[in-house]
């Protein structure tokens, strides 16, 4: 061991007697584990067992270590001789449970933590971990049980409050679920799992039933903070201020005098900066404004003021976020080649680089406005903009001249798909939850999306590969870091896309991501195999979505893992409406014909396609255009799934569908304790058709 025989050596010439005692090199191995020196520890650790020190501390501390590695069978061996050497050791009993959950060993997991509570009745976290097992077992108010006694043994858990949350958010107790995550932030406000928790309880919640007061705190909070996906606010936003919102901006259309009104709720112009705005009659009272804006600016040269530069700078920001989606008037086209004439003309002012952000994102003018890149300001505000519109697009630019490419795209609908995600990277995407801590084994996330089926561990201990066929912007990859001991393959056809990704993966320091440019049918060329491929969204978009999936599956290992997402025929009926229409107007894909297609939805003009301006997607235009414009779309009914999966011997674990709806079908087919006949889920969906609106999103394994 580095250092440690050195030391011995050394001390062993000089004086026999100082020769460090079993009990020294064993409290040094604990010290450097609490102090986070997880390298030295696991070399102490490891010496002292070398040395047949059978001390529980040691195994059971070294367990951790190893489980942290992703090494669950050798951690499970290490607490087994910690157990072994003191059978009434509590900690070593409930890490068990915890390696035994990450197996897929449910109910050994749940001996263990009960082991672990007989022999001491008030440890809070054995309790709060059977909770956690529980939920995994489909007992929820048995893990309601567990941890509210784990709070009662220990007030200030966070972690404990964050679980039952959880489970009353399960159990649709939603005003106890919401005071139990506001309870675990108060507590630990470091505890960052919670909120990008929160922020998907909030999109998912009724949230009249909650408290005004306390959401508009939160709201606050999390529209202050970089790392939840911001979009996902935007129901809790409109429910607390809509009408505010609309009274502000009805009331600039008489009197721009009040702009300092709106400027000053900082939490609604934070919400123009961070969240794509997907409201008809909000997206109208924007669009005037910058209409006016644009107007009065043009014809008065002198400055605006700082309340309207603001505004308008938000404003910048909210038309980036939705790739300039709002339509325009031949009106504005022409104003706007007055104030670019003038940045020509050394006009340059904050006020007119600033409009020009409402209407075209400020990189791709630099061309004909090279000195923006030179523009000094002051004004935070507008250093933000800048960085947003001209320094990411830039660095993006820089980084698509080093992405590796592998192969060649061949096929004629990969390049119309690939020349789609050029023109319009998706999804465009500012911040997302990015977890470092508490991450879980990918058996025990695989349980979390299929439960209530479950399935056991049955790959190797070592890093596991993972292969995100179709990643593109990159944030799928977020999702993966929850995953412990990884190496995270990412391959798309447009390099747009993967340069937004890596800028992304860059910022947040992840460093267990390689991505690629190439075709899945090329995708032989990786010469690896994977423990996992995850696809979604992916495969419908082909030409041949089977001849996709086998080039999946063919480096795929034969104990591996597969997730993929597909549309439903069901969920689409009114996509296939909007698709035949643009069809028939033999509509190309660009900008133009996308916001005229809008305007005419908006107007009411298609009132057959009413139904458009409810989802999400139609209110920026890369998701208009990959809802509505997109190259290839294929459809799929379950009953082609299941022959799907038959015909290439793959086994359904499950669907990713919210908890309400999976309780729903165990109304109807109780039976099916897995929630894995796929025939059942045909006629669930026939009675609920919108069940799938997303997309069918499944895990399946090798092997009928």
């Amino acid at each position: 061991m580095k250092g440690f025989g050195a030391q011995q050596k050394s001390k062993k010439k000089s004086n026999k007697k100082t020769k460090l005692s079993k009990e020294q090199i064993i409290n040094q191995a604990i010290q450097f584990h609490s102090q986070g020196n997880i390298q030295e520890a696991a070399k102490y650790y490891q010496y002292c067992i070398n040395q047949g020190f059978n001390d529980p501390k040691v195994f059971s501390n070294y367990g951790i270590i190893l489980q942290n590695l992703g090494k669950s069978q050798e951690a499970e061996i290490s607490y087994r001789k910690a157990i072994e050497l003191k059978p009434d050791f509590a900690n070593a009993h409930s890490n068990l449970g915890n390696i035994l959950r990450d197996l897929g060993k449910l109910q050994d997991a749940e001996l263990s933590y009960r082991k672990a509570i007989e022999v001491k009745p008030d440890f809070a976290n054995a309790h709060s971990n059977l909770g956690v097992l529980l939920t995994d077992l489909g007992k929820s108010q048995e893990a309601e049980i567990s941890y509210r006694k784990a709070i009662e043994i220990k007030p200030d858990y966070g972690d404990a409050h964050y679980n039952l949350g959880n489970i009353l958010r399960d159990l649709g107790k939603l005003k106890e679920a919401f005071d139990c995550y506001l309870k675990a932030i108060d507590i630990n406000p470091k505890l960052s799992i919670i909120y990008g928790s929160i922020t998907r309880f909030l999109k998912n919640s009724d949230l009249s039933q909650l408290n005004k007061l306390k959401l508009k705190n939160i709201l606050n909070i999390l529209l202050e903070r970089n790392d939840v996906s911001h979009n996902k606010l935007f129901k809790t936003f409109n429910f607390l201020y809509r009408n505010e919102l609309i009274y502000y901006l009805e009331k600039l259309d008489s009197d721009f005098s009040n702009t300092n009104l709106l400027v000053n709720k900082k939490v609604i112009i934070n919400a123009l900066k961070k969240i794509t705005i997907k409201d008809i009659r909000l997206e109208k009272l924007l669009t005037n404004t910058r209409k006016y804006l644009c107007n009065k600016i043009t014809k008065n040269k002198e400055e605006i003021s700082y309340s309207e530069l603001q505004l308008i700078i938000a404003l910048g920001e909210q038309c980036f976020l939705n790739e300039y989606v709002y339509y325009l008037t031949e009106e504005e086209k022409a104003t706007l080649k007055i104030i670019i004439k003038r940045c020509q003309d050394n006009e340059l002012s904050e006020s007119n680089i600033s409009i020009l952000s409402c209407y075209c994102p400020l990189y791709k003018l630099l061309d004909q406005i090279p000195s923006l890149t030179s523009f000094n300001s002051s004004d935070q505000s507008f250093k933000e903009l800048i960085e947003l519109q001209i320094t990411e697009p830039l660095k993006e630019i820089e980084l698509s001249k080093n992405i590796k490419k592998l192969g060649s795209i061949k096929d004629d609908i990969s390049q119309k798909v690939k020349s789609q995600y050029e023109e319009n990277p998706y999804p465009r995407w500012r911040y997302g939850s990015h977890q470092t801590n508490q991450k879980i084994s990918i058996i025990q996330a695989i349980n979390n999306d299929i439960n209530p089926n479950y399935i056991r561990q049955n790959i190797d201990n070592n890093q596991l590969k993972v292969l995100i066929a179709g990643c593109g912007t990159g944030q799928h990859i977020l999702d993966t870091q929850r995953y412990k001991n990884t190496q995270i393959t990412g391959i798309d056809l447009s390099v747009s896309s993967l340069s937004y990704a890596q800028r992304k993966i860059n910022e947040l320091g992840i460093d267990n991501v390689e991505l690629i440019q190439m075709d899945i049918l090329e995708v032989g060329l990786l010469k690896e195999r994977f423990d996992i491929i995850e696809s979604s969204g992916v495969l419908h978009h082909m030409n041949d979505p089977l001849k996709g999936l086998q080039a999946l599956l063919s480096v795929l290992k034969s104990n591996g893992f597969l997730i993929l997402g597909l549309y439903s025929e069901l969920a689409r009926q009114n996509i296939i409406e909007a698709r035949n229409y643009i069809n028939s107007k033999k509509l190309q894909a660009n900008e133009d014909n996308i916001r005229n297609f809008r305007q005419k939805v908006i107007s009411g003009e298609l009132n057959n396609l009413n139904s458009l301006k409810n989802g999400g997607d139609f209110y920026s235009l890369s998701e208009c255009r990959d809802l509505c414009f997109h190259a290839q779309e294929h459809r799929f009914t379950i009953n082609q799934l299941a022959e799907t999966l038959k015909s290439n011997e793959l086994k359904f674990l499950g669907f990713l569908l919210p908890k309400p709806v999976k309780s729903l079908y165990k109304q109807y087919f109780p039976e099916d304790k897995k929630q894995i006949n796929l025939q059942n889920w045909a006629k669930f969906e026939e009675k609920y058709p919108n069940t799938f609106a997303g997309m069918y999103q499944f895990w399946v394994s090798k092997g009928e």
